[in-house]
Parts: C-alpha cells; sequence; structure tokens
C-alpha cells in the first residue's frame, strides 16, 4: 500500500515541528520580544503568525471547529499585546507584538503542533481534493497559494500543503535569522 498525500504531507509537517520546537525551546521571553529597529519585526511576529494561521486551518479545515487560541483563551493566557498578525496587517502593528508569557506560548505551541499531526494522520486521502473556494479570496490574491493554485479551485490538500508545511518553514527562516538578532546560533 502506498502511502497517502496526508501522510506525506505529515512527515514534512513533522520534520518542520521538529525544527520549530528546536528553534524556540531555548529562547527567553526578553529575546522574543527583542524589536531591533522600527521595520524590523521581533521574534514574538514569526511565532505568533505561523501558530495561529496553523491553528485556524487546522481547527476550521480538518476539525470544523474554533481555534485552539480562541477557545482555550490562549490570547489571555499568553498575555499577546496584538490579537492578531494575519496577512495585510501592518508593519507598524505586527513589530509592536510581545509575549507576557513565553511559557504559556510553548503550552499552546504544543498544543497546535499535536492537534495538527493527530488531523493529519487521520484524514482520508479522499479529501485532498476537497474544493474549499472555487475561486481564491481576493486577500489571498499574490501570496503563495495564489501562486499554487492560480485559477484553479483550492482543495483541502492544497491548503494544509500551503497554510502549513511551507508556510511554517518560511517562518523557521525568520526565526533562524531573528536567533542571530539575539545573540543566538542557527540549529542545525
Amino acid at each position: 500500500m502506498s502511502e497517502s498525500r496526508f501522510a506525506r504531507t505529515l512527515r514534512r509537517v513533522r520534520a518542520m515541528h521538529t525544527q520549530w520546537n528546536q528553534m524556540t525551546s531555548d529562547l527567553t521571553l526578553e529575546q522574543v520580544n527583542y524589536h531591533e529597529r522600527e521595520g524590523v519585526l521581533p521574534l514574538a511576529f514569526s511565532l505568533h503568525h505561523y501558530v495561529l494561521v496553523e491553528d485556524n486551518t487546522v481547527s476550521r479545515r480538518i476539525y470544523g471547529e474554533e481555534s485552539l487560541w480562541e477557545r482555550d483563551g490562549w490570547s489571555e493566557r499568553v498575555g499577546a499585546t496584538v490579537p492578531s498578525v494575519t496577512r495585510g496587517t501592518p508593519i507598524a502593528v505586527a513589530e509592536t507584538l510581545q509575549f507576557g508569557d513565553y511559557a504559556a506560548w510553548l503550552d499552546y505551541q504544543t498544543a497546535v503542533f499535536a492537534r495538527t499531526d493527530q488531523g493529519l494522520a487521520n484524514l482520508p486521502d479522499e479529501r485532498w481534493d476537497e474544493v474549499v473556494w472555487d475561486i481564491l479570496p481576493a486577500q489571498l490574491k499574490g501570496g503563495f497559494l495564489d501562486l499554487v493554485v492560480g485559477d484553479q479551485p483550492v482543495c483541502l490538500g492544497d491548503i494544509l500543503d500551503v497554510f502549513v508545511a511551507y508556510h511554517g518553514s518560511r517562518h523557521l527562516g525568520e526565526i533562524e535569522h531573528a536567533r542571530a538578532l539575539v545573540g543566538l546560533q542557527g540549529v542545525g
């Protein structure tokens, strides 16, 4: 029996989650909140932006539920100073994002990654081609998903591959660069 498309995505996502955890496990609250200068985003941005996108995508598209962030009150527990940093959020707003409790953030991140892994592991392959949008929403035009799907309908497999696997890998690069700004080395 050959490996399903979701199983292949899960392999990539688990590898990305492993690197993500390596990159974030030794950070301090001060390092996460460090703001180099105007126009440069803090580590808190990369963490918040990506993990909330993964949480929202998986919660909504796999489970048909609200995100863990909303359901379990993680914004208050983490003490995030900006509720959401999605595509289109002005840089001047995104660069003010800070956390109050980094240990709480790591607990949230762990919960999101575990839920994603479980969800991908249990998805039947026939859902890969399930149409989510006939036409890409306007706010997503010009982004990576737009490059992947073009004028085609957007399927569940496209969304999970792009919003979880590729998007997470992209932000790993930001985290690695930001680690250097706070005096840390990259992670293997």
